[in-house]
């Protein structure tokens, strides 16, 4: 978050030079990300200009530079046309409400500290939601690129426009081959919008245009509600605030990974909720961070929240001042930026070595990506991470699984010598359980047909010696064990419960079922008690 200690001479001059460096870089993407949701170019630049502004004063990662992205944009497209079918009138109206809504939901994720789970999300599920991503943008550049649709170019390639297609296709030529070390100097997507508007300047030939930018600032507009289409309204906007989450903070641990700086999660959820509700307000995209722009202004000098204010502002003045020009550019020019988008997103890398990576990987990877593709992004979201959480869920519970042990007079490694001695004597007549480590609700059902397989005629005592968590389940579990031993006329003994364990089962009362002479501070007292009471 700004604060006054950000504005000072060491960093001023690297905020100026990083935020007009990525004002270059930002300008063709927030064109072209406007001009593909459907909802205009102005609406690309003034998410540019508004979550770039606010995010930046309210964030938590001091050199994020945030605007719109591909992943957002798809989604607006989607909802964008659902709501306008459903209602012409009001659709646009309810779309943009949508994105102060998921501004509302980022702001209520901050303040209840969410921001660390979102980036607990495995990396086949990221693979494939950013790679659909990838798919569904350069799907949906074919028909500006080529001037027709998918569906018309598979019946004849004779209803292209040929000067669109051509000025589109050298464009995307020139964003690959255009060197890395000019692009420092020069970023390739200037070079190209530059060429495409001359080309139509001078050439005289027809295509399509994006049209010129209004220099009047957006109209503030209340947000509308149809009570009718409110399930889905607030569906959209839990699936835009949970890109924009996604989104913002991937940015934010590629910032520290550059930087050695440490970002602040909720804070910046709250931030970029900011910049969302206000975008919705002025008709503008949804944003979030965006990796590549702030990479550019770190790189370029930019270091504290400064530089995001800043580059906002010279978009701003750009737009006011030389907004008109857009009326030049050519929309092929647009398309061939976002299509090198989508093909650079794809991850390639993970795909080149399927061969070497686990089969269920592989799977979810891909599984992810085709649900992105055919359904929507956030069910694709929730089904890969779901199937990812179960599973890692069931390996964390085998290996836990290793810390319930049942001992014996012969365990050397474990038991003291005095506790061997002990054990010995009461081996007949006394189960020694042994719990460690920490037990999540995955054990439950092991640790229940450990105790059901051995024989219950025997005393059971449960040693927590080396149990640092039992969560709720486990705990339901070993209440369920004492009673069922105690309904027979057994004994079951605790011993060595620490704090935090001693928490959890008086949460759920579980001494209130057990017998306080049976509870003991540790293994030696307990197996003591028993050879008073058992060995004659």
């Amino acid at each position: 978050m700004l604060s006054l200690s950000h504005f000072n001479q060491q960093t001023i001059k690297g905020d100026i030079f990083g935020a007009l460096t990525s004002t270059i870089v930002a300008l063709p993407f927030a064109l072209a990300f406007g001009v593909t949701s459907g909802a205009g170019a102005s609406a690309g630049i003034y998410c540019a200009i508004i979550t770039g502004l606010f995010a930046s004063i309210f964030g938590g990662t001091n050199q994020q530079i945030s605007g719109p992205n591909t992943g957002l944009t798809i989604a607006m497209v989607a909802i964008l046309t659902s709501f306008v079918s459903q209602t012409p009138e009001h659709g646009v109206a309810l779309a943009f409400t949508v994105v102060s809504l998921a501004g509302v939901f980022q702001m209520l994720f901050g303040f209840f500290k969410l921001g660390k789970y979102f980036t607990l999300i495995s990396y086949p599920v990221i693979s494939g939601f950013t790679s659909g991503i990838g798919v569904l943008i350069i799907l949906s550049q074919i028909e500006p690129l080529f001037g027709a649709t998918l569906a018309d170019l598979s019946l004849s390639f004779s209803v292209m426009n040929t000067a669109n297609t051509f000025v589109g296709l050298a464009c995307l030529l020139v964003l690959f081959l255009w060197p890395q070390k000019y692009s420092r100097i020069v970023p390739a997507s200037i070079i190209v919008v530059l060429g495409a508007t001359f080309f139509y300047l001078f050439s005289g030939a027809e295509m399509p245009v994006v049209g010129a930018i209004s220099n009047e600032l957006p109209s503030f507009t209340l947000p509308t509600w149809d009570n009718n289409l409110a399930g889905e309204i607030i569906q959209s906007a839990l699936l835009i605030a949970t890109l924009s989450t996604l989104d913002s903070l991937m940015t934010s641990l590629t910032v520290d990974s550059i930087s050695n700086d440490l970002h602040d999660s909720d804070q910046e959820l709250v931030g970029q909720g900011i910049g969302n509700i206000i975008a919705g307000l002025f008709g503008a995209l949804p944003g979030g961070g965006a990796t590549m722009r702030t990479v550019t202004n770190l790189r370029a000098g930019g270091t504290t929240p400064l530089s995001g204010i800043l580059h906002a502002l010279f978009i701003l003045a750009i737009v006011l001042w030389a907004g008109e020009y857009t009326a030049y550019i050519p929309v092929a020019v647009l398309a061939a930026i976002l299509t090198h988008v989508g093909l650079n997103i794809i991850d390639w890398n993970f795909l080149k070595r399927v061969h070497q990576i686990p089969l269920f990987s592989v799977s979810l990877m891909l599984t992810t990506m085709v649900m992105a593709i055919v359904f929507d992004l956030i069910t694709a979201v929730l089904v890969g991470t779901f199937v990812a959480n179960l599973v890692t869920i069931r390996r964390l519970s085998e290996i836990q699984l290793d810390n319930i042990k049942w001992f014996t007079a012969q365990d050397e490694q474990h038991l003291s010598s005095i506790e061997r001695d002990l054990l010995t004597t009461l081996d007949d007549k006394v189960l020694l359980l042994s719990i460690s480590g920490p037990i999540g609700f995955g054990v439950a059902r092991g640790l229940k047909q450990s105790v059901s397989k051995v024989d219950e005629n025997k005393t059971l005592l449960i040693d927590l010696t080396d149990a640092r968590f039992v969560g709720i389940t486990s705990t339901i579990v070993i209440e369920e064990i004492i009673m069922n031993y105690q309904n027979q006329g057994k004994k079951v003994l605790l011993s060595c419960i620490c704090k935090r364990v001693r928490d959890d089962f008086n949460k759920l009362n579980l001494f209130n079922k057990i017998s306080s002479e049976h509870v003991f501070a540790t293994r030696i007292a307990a197996l003591n008690y028993l050879k008073q009471t058992l060995v004659k």
